[in-house]
């Protein structure tokens, strides 16, 4: 993760503002087209949206464009089957979500950095763990102890991962080590 991070980094000036997705795309889908489709519905300006595709899987990283999640939520009902995603507001906080296949969210848990009773929306609990384990085949044991401990240290602003791909891990769909070194800019033409 070290190496990934400072990647990261370097591509975000040191912010962790960003948007992050997981998404598995159904059967007979295209990736091709659905990163038409995302890049069609997301403004990036000239900011990078930098995707990699395994198989059916496509990670995504959105530098300055928390918004992502609720793009993502939007195209999962006609593209994929379940989606992750994260937004994190940097220093505000970060916000983690489950979609099911209709788009919708199966587990949200937050850390508002600003308030003391948060304005991010937050449904951790263990019924909504258990949904997320289901939705992803994994045992939720693991979302149980994620769920513990993630808020320890808050959301550590510009550290780029950190909180919520602990929940990916326990999900069974970890963040990419290799990320940054094949990870491909869709923004751009070809």
């Amino acid at each position: 993760m070290a190496l990934m991070s400072v990647f990261l980094a370097t591509v975000s000036g040191m912010s962790s503002f960003s948007g992050w997705a997981c998404v598995d795309l159904k059967d007979g889908q295209d990736s091709g087209g659905f990163l038409a489709a995302l890049s069609e519905n997301l403004e990036m300006g000239d900011r990078p949206l930098l995707t990699l595709v395994e198989g059916g899987r496509v990670y995504i990283l959105a530098d300055f464009t928390p918004h992502l999640s609720a793009t993502i939520s939007t195209l999962v009902p006609a593209w994929a089957r379940r989606a992750i995603t994260a937004a994190d507001f940097d220093e505000y906080g970060v916000l983690h979500e489950v979609v099911g296949p209709d788009g919708e969210s199966v587990h949200v848990a937050s850390i508002d950095e600003q308030n003391e009773e948060s304005t991010l929306p937050d449904h951790d609990t263990p019924e909504a763990r258990r949904a997320a384990a289901e939705l992803f085949g994994v045992d939720p044991a693991p979302l149980d102890k994620v769920s513990a401990t993630w808020s320890l240290d808050g959301a550590r602003p510009s550290t780029l991962g950190e909180p919520y791909l602990a929940w990916w891990d326990a999900l069974g769909a970890p963040w990419p080590a290799d990320f940054g070194e094949r990870a491909m800019d869709v923004s751009k033409p070809a």
